[in-house]
């Protein structure tokens, strides 16, 4: 009887520490373990926008020059442009269906971040 205990113990151990390294961490950082375990359970395409996000949402390019062009910016952001950033990274809330826009300080640069709907 003694065994089972032991071995049903190490199950729910075993599965609970696989289970805290399914998430990105920079998910886990910003969400929390818990709430992410609940998404994914309970609202798997929200989290697969999430997972996603990560690897797409935004993009760093020149500012558009060509007349008819006009940017609306959102904001402002204050990075190295030549460094790997992600919407967690920049303290970016990801919209439903639109477009942001950031300007980069002191670059002719930008931040592009897609919206959730492109993200499925």
């Amino acid at each position: 009887m003694i065994k089972h205990i032991l071995t049903v113990l190490n199950l729910v151990i075993g599965l609970t520490a696989f289970s805290q390294s399914n998430h990105d961490d920079r998910l886990i950082k910003k969400y929390g373990q818990e709430t992410l375990d609940q998404m994914a359970a309970k609202n798997p395409a929200e989290y697969s926008i999430l997972t996603n996000a990560l690897k797409r949402a935004i993009f760093i390019g020149d500012i558009p020059t060509e007349k008819g062009k006009d940017i609306q910016f959102d904001g402002e952001l204050t990075i190295d442009p030549s460094k790997k950033h992600d919407f967690i990274s920049l303290g970016i809330e990801l919209k439903e269906n639109e477009y942001q826009y950031f300007k980069i300080t002191g670059a002719n640069k930008l931040v592009g971040v897609l919206p959730k709907s492109l993200l499925k």
